[in-house]
């Protein structure tokens, strides 16, 4: 039984930092604190200049990684995490541009940081997503240098070795089959798959109605017009639609290029889990609104538990303002 689990947790993260700062990032990244967070919707996360030091006003950077993950995902996703968030500390001290993507952005530079070290942007955790926008996941691309780098550092000696004993329970996972990325919107759609992935990258919604306006044109269906969109057509005498005047070709868009192969992972089992004493667990709903009473009138209202409701009274029956109160479920009756 080890006598200091803190310790002990925190230095193998702290030596899996030093480790891709060495092969992955030439040493160029400074400490920074490396923290343990239970935010229910991400892995992980860098926050810039969160810490000082309260005797010397020193500041340093925060990547943060929630434990509750680590005993239902591989110890090379959660890594792939970290290294993750350290390309965003990266960028922080080194981008090349005039200034930096605004919060929970992931933009082109970042994203193609994260390519170049083998870590592959995606929008939907598969190939084939998109490289930039606000809820953007890597996955490890097989045989680049974190695959090789982790495979270096994952052995018989590392590990992490604290883990929590009631994680949540994992959906099935996704296997990136050629199938799902055909039937991917970017595949199917060309003018979608031609779209650059700049930071000011044209949404769906932004580009759908030029292709329906395409599309009736060309089959003589119904359908949204130019003059719809505002759009003016060019006047009947334009030379370019003369009758004997020469077509110019169709332009060809570029094909998207294939998106880089996929690590797989051996999936964690449940079963095996159990064996280890470790429970996968649902996560608890919590309930999104609170019941409110006036204990005058009876009047009920519904709202988040932290609103203080008034009441007065119904038009025909007004009494005295009155603070309703928040209802207590009824526990479950026991045998």
């Amino acid at each position: 039984m080890v006598s200091k689990p803190t310790q002990q947790a925190y230095a193998e993260l702290q030596k899996a930092y030093d480790f891709f700062n060495q092969e992955l990032f030439d040493n160029r990244l400074p400490y920074c604190l490396i923290t343990l967070q239970r935010q229910h919707d991400t892995y992980g996360y860098f926050s810039a200049n969160q810490f000082q030091n309260r005797t010397d006003g020193e500041q340093t950077h925060e990547i943060a990684l929630n434990p509750s993950y680590f005993a239902v995902r591989t110890i090379q996703e959660t890594l792939s995490v970290l290294v993750r968030e350290m390309v965003s500390l990266d960028q922080r001290l080194n981008t090349k541009r005039d200034k930096l993507p605004r919060r929970r952005y992931r933009n082109t530079e970042w994203a193609d940081m994260c390519e170049a070290i083998g870590l592959m942007p995606t929008d939907t955790g598969l190939p084939g997503g998109k490289r930039v926008g606000d809820n953007v996941q890597t996955y490890v691309i097989e045989g680049g240098p974190f695959d090789q780098a982790c495979s270096k550092l994952v052995d018989d000696t590392f590990t992490l070795s604290w883990v929590d004993r009631f994680p949540p329970r994992l959906p099935l996972p996704v296997v990136a089959s050629p199938d799902i990325i055909e039937a991917s919107p970017l595949a199917k759609n060309p003018l979608l798959a031609s779209a650059s992935d700049d930071d000011d990258v044209s949404s769906a919604s932004d580009i759908a109605p030029l292709a329906r306006v395409a599309n009736s044109d060309a089959e003589g269906e119904g359908g949204t017009s130019m003059a719809d969109l505002g759009i003016e057509s060019m006047p009947a005498g334009n030379e370019a639609n003369d009758a004997g005047a020469a077509q110019a070709p169709a332009p060809q868009l570029a094909a998207k290029p294939a998106a880089p192969p996929m690590k797989r992972f051996e999936p964690v089992l449940v079963d095996t889990l159990k064996e280890q004493g470790i429970e996968p667990r649902d996560p608890a709903k919590s309930a999104s609104k609170t019941t409110f009473q006036c204990s005058v009138c009876g009047a009920k209202a519904w709202g988040k538990p932290s609103l203080r409701i008034g009441c007065y009274g119904a038009p025909d029956n007004p009494h005295e303002p009155q603070m309703m109160g928040a209802l207590q479920k009824e526990l479950p009756k026991t045998a």
